[in-house]
């Protein structure tokens, strides 16, 4: 059984220019957090970042490879499932773990655990949500709860959302399905600041006070 894993990049991000190797408070560009605990984790097979640009080589870390992708791929209407297809098509892999960096936080230890999920066979996939137990709102409408006796959030039905931390699925899950997510998933919870995603400007901002705040607890 091989496992394999990616991170995709593109170095022209329109909603955050240049996120991907950003620096932070240190000089440390973005990608590096995710390469290194791409690195660290054990369970994993081949680990690649899948990019059209020879350049993003200078930033890889230890175990992860370069691995040249299609520069079509880096269209802004691409889809997701166009990037795991070619991936699927080049590697051949049994089981695929897709995690992104803009992620920056997520633990080596998460993504061993998604991939030991997986790979025991009790589920087809599994990816990492965080819980929503907020009073939500629709079309002008109350969404999961009764405006007129407000209930304690605690108390609403859980709901989750997916972060883009990782994916973890079958080859034959998305082959069969179409679908990164198989019918029988795990759900690995997280808690901040592992659910951060950086999708826009401000998003970049709150990682770089965390990373600075854990830079400085690290040398108290």
């Amino acid at each position: 059984m091989k496992i394999a894993a990616y991170i995709p990049i593109k170095l022209n991000s329109v909603r955050t220019p240049g996120k991907n190797i950003k620096p932070l408070s240190d000089g440390t560009p973005l990608c590096e957090l995710m390469f290194e605990t791409l690195d660290r984790t054990r369970n994993i097979d081949e680990k690649y970042c899948f990019c059209s640009d020879e350049s993003i080589k200078k930033y890889l870390k230890g175990t992860v490879h370069f691995l040249k992708r299609n520069p079509y791929l880096d269209g802004n209407e691409v889809k997701c499932n166009e990037i795991i297809r070619s991936f699927i098509d080049i590697v051949s892999p049994d089981i695929v773990v897709l995690t992104h960096v803009t992620s920056p936080f997520l633990k080596a230890e998460t993504i061993e655990e998604c991939v030991e999920k997986v790979k025991s066979g009790k589920y087809d996939s599994a990816f990492t949500v965080y819980k929503i137990q907020e009073l939500l709102w629709k079309d002008g409408k109350p969404l999961n709860f009764d405006a007129a006796c407000t209930p304690r959030t605690q108390d609403l039905p859980i709901i989750y959302g997916e972060t883009n931390g990782v994916f973890v699925f079958t080859r034959e899950v998305f082959e069969k399905t179409g679908r990164r997510v198989g019918k029988n998933p795990f759900f690995y919870e997280l808690n901040f600041p592992e659910t951060i995603d950086i999708n826009y400007p401000e998003d970049f901002l709150i990682t770089n006070a965390v990373y600075t705040e854990n830079l400085r607890t690290r040398s108290d």
